[in-house]
């Protein structure tokens, strides 16, 4: 159900330009959490030239890893969740409304990680991904990452498939 690949070797090429770029742009997604009071989230759309380089390698091992699946669209969009000790808010979610399959791939993790947990057949399981990771998994299950909470940043990058087929058919 959940599925582990570390792209190091596919993403060192162009890796410090997407950090760079999660960094640089954060600031802007900053100042707009300071105009809505209520606004909870880590999450901000990233702007970046390694979109469908991201999504390739996506592509490429959900295609290894899972059953057939078409895709509905490919108008691939990259979210960074960027946390630190200033801004560290997680919740429990899921990606039903806005993807079949989900991807995670973990830019930056501090040396406290305590992961993310997954709810797995009502039951709470940790996973403690490495620096690299790409985390694939079905649109409906329910996750929750542990911020961090110290001045060291953790910053990842949620990828999303919309597919013609069921999550539960691909996944199973």
């Amino acid at each position: 159900m959940i599925h582990v690949k570390n792209i190091k070797k596919e993403i060192n090429p162009f890796y410090k330009n997407l950090l760079k770029e999660c960094e640089n742009q954060r600031p802007a997604f900053l100042e707009k959490v300071k105009l809505d009071p209520h606004f909870e989230g880590n999450n901000f759309y990233l702007k970046t030239n390694h979109t469908r380089s991201l999504y390739n390698i996506m592509l490429k091992e959900c295609r290894k890893l899972l059953n057939k699946f078409t895709l509905k669209d490919d108008n691939f969009k990259c979210w960074c969740y960027f946390s630190d000790k200033y801004f560290n808010y997680s919740n429990w979610h899921d990606h039903i409304t806005s993807s079949t399959i989900n991807g995670v791939v973990y830019l930056k993790i501090n040396k406290n990680n305590k992961g993310i947990d997954f709810n797995i057949k009502k039951k709470r399981v940790n996973f403690k991904p490495k620096q690299f990771d790409l985390f694939i998994f079905p649109n409906y299950l329910e996750h929750c990452p542990y911020p961090s909470k110290n001045k060291e940043s953790r910053i990842t990058l949620n990828l999303e498939l919309r597919c013609n087929e069921r999550a539960k058919n691909i996944f199973s």
